[in-house]
């Protein structure tokens, strides 16, 4: 009897770094080897404080914006503009 071939490798995609049911060891393979999904890491409900601090030293691109989005968000401040 023959075994099943393997699994076909692993393509990150942005709804895997913003799925809540994503493991947590795919989310940070996608923190440290994927930089253009980073940002929608941000947007997980499910990523861990360390795992935002990891992205926020790595950046990449849109990171700085989806971290200022997210922590805007927390604060409860609506507008990003003043008066």
């Amino acid at each position: 009897m023959r075994a099943p071939p393997p699994e076909p490798p692993l393509v990150p995609t942005a709804l895997m770094a913003t799925d809540p049911a994503t493991d947590p060891s795919i989310l940070w393979t996608i923190a440290r080897e994927e930089p253009q999904l980073r940002r929608w890491l941000v947007a997980n409900p499910a990523a861990s404080p360390a795992l935002l601090e990891t992205i926020s030293q790595l950046g990449g691109p849109g990171v700085r914006r989806a971290l200022e989005v997210l922590l805007n968000e927390g604060s409860g401040n609506q507008s990003s503009s003043s008066s």
